[in-house]
């Protein structure tokens, strides 16, 4: 028993409470799961409980859900306990309570007093261990959906993370109420959503999630793209059904990144885990960005010399993207990654159609991408990958080894082209300025920018190379920044 147990059960004798573990906390209990998110039911008094606990733990205490009185601690510098969930009891007993709540794999029950000898003491009314152990989700009652509509997406959430699947009769319960999930705020399925994201085969969910509606409620744009022109376009059911697939492959490739990337596995798992915030990881962000990657298509959509085109598709696609995700409350961090990654994913296509990558078109590329590079070249694998299976051969099976070989060269190389010692600042903006009467302005940064990479390459050796070549280009750019 942890310390926190031993507290709680201390705090319920003093208030003459009863208190009940149950729920999320006690599922992953029984999973042999490492949880830090405790849910307890309380006899009387929730906001009082869970203030005179969120004292003893060291947390603070706030409201959750004022009507069904459920207060949420949050516990600092714990490593064994970081929210404790508090709610009052919904009926005359636990067993009434626990008739009330979603999944009979989460309606389970023990007294606190009892947790030493759970399974012994486990109150479980719906057959929710015979649940667990055939790993998938039932619903208690068949309301369970008319209550709270996003218990539609915690399903798949919970499914995803554990590897469930969900049984039919709840499915059938999902497709009545659907359209109330246009109802629901939107942080709230900002939450459920990334977590169905960070699952690591998340798409065979966000399947069943657009065959019964989910995905068109919750974001209208893909109910537009699945409406655009499918002569546009080489995947049969259209654009969508590219940047689901586009999403699938980029999770296969998650799932083999010794065999793609053996130089790189390691950091690149690493960024791929970083938390962004609650819930949202680089991993869930970037498969974000892969489901939305061309939404702009149909907008840019035109013809030229017998072919289609779609000019300027991946900035307008950033900007709707970033709309969607200003919608669901993100962070500016998190919308400037994706808006990044969406509006530079045609840069790896277009460079990798020649036979050979240059260092100084690799470097040229790195300082442009940035941080972002080795997740735009993984995306633009993903997207490669997407036309796999199609009876019109896009990308043949030779380029598309070829292309896998040269995007694990260059993330190896965007590594250590970063971890390079800095070079020696062979010129500044002030020398700049000061040779050549010149005002702060863009004309420095191009300069600069300019010397820069000629420096990379070998061919700007010293000051006296960079001022004679930033001379050669004053006349043009003078004319480019209307300088007189």
């Amino acid at each position: 028993m942890i310390k926190e147990f031993e507290e709680i059960i201390n705090l319920a004798k003093v208030t003459n409470t009863d208190v009940y573990l149950v729920g999320g906390y006690l599922r992953d209990i029984l999973l042999k799961k490492t949880s830090l998110d405790v849910d307890l039911v309380v006899s009387k008094n929730a906001e009082a409980f869970s203030k005179k606990l969120a004292k003893i733990l060291k947390g603070t205490s706030f409201v959750l859900h004022e009507d069904m009185h459920i207060y949420r601690i949050a516990v600092f510098n714990n490593p064994n306990v970081k929210y404790v969930d508090v709610s009052l009891m919904q009926g005359e007993n636990i067993r009434e309570d626990l008739l009330e709540r979603d999944f009979t794999v989460n309606a389970l029950a023990v007294d606190i007093n009892k947790i030493d000898n759970l399974k012994k003491n486990l109150t479980d009314i719906s057959d929710g261990i015979k649940d667990l152990k055939n790993k998938k989700l039932n619903a208690v009652s068949k309301k369970i959906f008319v209550n709270d509509s996003l218990r539609i997406l915690r399903a798949f959430r919970i499914a995803s993370e554990y590897n469930f699947s969900i049984s039919q009769d709840v499915i059938k319960l999902m497709k009545k109420s659907v359209p109330a999930l246009a109802d629901v705020a939107k942080e709230r399925i900002k939450s459920e959503f990334f977590r169905i994201l960070n699952g690591k085969n998340s798409s065979q969910y966000l399947a069943v999630m657009d065959d019964i509606g989910v995905l068109d409620v919750i974001f209208p744009m893909v109910k537009d793209m699945k409406a655009s022109a499918k002569n546009f376009y080489y995947h049969p059911k259209g654009l969508f059904q590219h940047c689901f697939q586009t999403y699938e492959a980029l999770e296969k490739i998650f799932l083999k990144l010794d065999k793609y990337f053996p130089r790189t596995k390691g950091i690149l798992e690493k960024n791929l885990n970083e938390n962004y915030s609650e819930y949202v990881t680089e991993r869930s962000l970037l498969k974000f960005a892969a489901l939305f990657h061309d939404c702009a298509k149909p907008e840019c959509a035109k013809k030229m010399d017998n072919k289609m085109r779609f000019l300027g598709h991946e900035e307008l696609g950033a900007k709707k993207t970033a709309q969607v995700m200003k919608e669901l409350k993100m962070s500016k961090k998190e919308i400037n990654f994706v808006k990044n990654i969406i509006s530079e994913h045609m840069r790896p296509s277009n460079l990798t159609k020649a036979p050979i990558v240059t260092v100084k078109a690799q470097h040229r590329l790195f300082r442009d991408l940035k941080e972002y590079t080795p997740d735009i070249l993984m995306l633009a694998m993903a997207d490669w990958h997407s036309y796999r299976n199609l009876k019109v051969k896009v990308y043949p099976v030779k380029v598309l080894k070829q292309q896998e070989k040269t995007v694990a060269e260059m993330i190896f190389n965007y590594f250590e082209f970063i971890n390079t010692k800095p070079r020696v600042k062979i010129i500044d903006g002030n020398i700049l300025m000061k040779e050549f009467n010149l005002k702060p302005g863009k004309i420095i940064g191009d300069l600069l920018s300019h010397i820069n990479a000629l420096y990379d390459d070998g061919r700007i050796k010293d000051k006296k190379q960079a001022l004679f070549f930033a001379k050669s280009q004053l006349t043009a750019l003078k004319k480019k920044y209307k300088i007189k």
